[in-house]
């Protein structure tokens, strides 16, 4: 096999919410277990953190001695009608994506846009478009003066913003900077079955990979190797469409939180073994 640029092995600290691990325990259990990096989920805004609170919260996540690559941000409210409402949403962004320049490995924010309002019968659907397009425009433009990137989601829900390949293409066209590209959630682009070989449409485009496995019919963020997604083949499509970074595990939780170590163990050692079949760790 040729060699392939090395890519980290990341976890989404969300991870740990709701279990024992919930904060610097689970950033540290991390390490311990061998992740290369971590990503941040974003639930606050950290704009509204004093600057002893944002000191804090800094001095704890390094305590982990882990590199940051990604912040997670959802953005369910770009395309409210009410101006104060929507405005709010992307000064949270922007104010995720100054926290994130405060990490020198951080690479870009995973950035989720949400869903259409009242499911395409009130709002013209156009019309929601263009406004989240407008406030990634904004928050992105915010992110290239930080020398980051923003890395866009799809959701394989009904009534997403990006929901199937077509979509993420335009948005990102539409959108028309260059630091505004895809995270590519493998389950997601499983659940809504667009196929590997259709990820070269992606090239040079993809900041973000998520890792998680789930049955093909139903959400789970779950350990690769419980469900039926083909790793093998999205990796290898991922690879190929030029993509070095991180791919960094994403889960829900275990039946019993108590067990979420053993979880995010088992995903760790499932997920190292998919990378390196396709020599990317």
């Amino acid at each position: 096999m040729k060699p392939y640029p090395e890519w980290k092995l990341g976890l989404i600290d969300s991870a740990w919410f709701g279990s024992p691990y919930e904060g610097r325990p689970g950033r540290q259990e991390a390490k311990k277990i061998g992740f290369d990096s971590l990503d941040l989920f974003i639930g606050f805004d950290p704009g509204r953190m004093t600057p002893v609170e944002r000191r804090a919260y800094l001095a704890d996540v390094r305590s982990a001695d882990l590199p940051i690559v990604s912040l997670v941000c959802t953005c369910l409210g770009l395309s409210d009608f009410n101006p104060a409402v929507r405005s709010y949403h992307i000064e949270r962004a922007k104010n995720v994506l100054d926290l994130a320049s405060e990490f020198p490995s951080a690479r870009n924010l995973c950035f989720v846009p949400g869903e259409y309002m009242f499911q395409h019968r009130l709002l013209p659907a156009e019309g929601e478009w263009k406004l989240v397009v407008d406030a990634t425009q904004q928050v992105g433009r915010h992110a290239a003066e930080r020398q980051l990137e923003l890395a866009i989601e799809l959701l394989p829900f009904e009534f997403a913003f990006i929901r199937t390949l077509d979509d993420m293409e335009r948005f990102l066209d539409n959108v028309g900077l260059e630091n505004v590209k895809a995270t590519v959630d493998i389950s997601h682009f499983w659940l809504m079955r667009i196929p590997p070989s259709a990820l070269n449409r992606l090239k040079g485009r993809i900041a973000q990979v998520h890792v998680s496995d789930c049955d093909g019919a139903n959400h789970g963020d779950l350990p690769p190797g419980r469900g039926n997604t083909p790793f093998g083949e999205y990796l290898s499509a991922i690879r190929d469409a030029g993509f070095a970074g991180a791919a960094s595990v994403e889960l829900e939780f275990p039946p019993d939180s108590n067990q979420m170590r053993d979880w995010v163990a088992e995903a760790f050692n499932s997920t190292l073994r998919e990378m390196r079949a396709v020599g990317v760790h």
